[in-house]
């Protein structure tokens, strides 16, 4: 993903980098539903867009979702009964090994 940000001389630099596209966020009114930021453009009012909202959002009204290394072993068995273990590396799945 091309990340973009468009700088004005008053822009607050940690605001940009906090607010970036890809950064998850939810919103404070509804804390229970993540959204992700598409874009930050300063010269927008307000400059913070997200992907699953039609209105544009000010940095106040967000709360950042902290994003942990997310990493997870599983496995599963396909209709041929087949057994196959995979692993989960930030939503990159890798196949380990499958067995019959």
């Amino acid at each position: 993903m091309a990340v973009t940000i468009r700088f004005h001389k008053d822009l607050d630099l940690e605001e940009a980098i906090q607010y970036r596209a890809g950064q998850k966020v939810a919103l404070k009114q509804r804390p229970e539903v993540v959204d992700t930021i598409v874009e930050y453009d300063p010269m927008m009012v307000p400059p913070v867009q997200l992907m699953n909202d039609p209105h544009p959002r000010y940095p106040e009204e967000l709360i950042l979702v902290t994003q942990q290394p997310s990493v997870s072993l599983g496995s599963f068995r396909t209709p041929g009964h087949s057994k196959v273990q995979y692993l989960d590396l930030w939503g990159r799945v890798s196949l380990i090994s499958k067995s019959s």
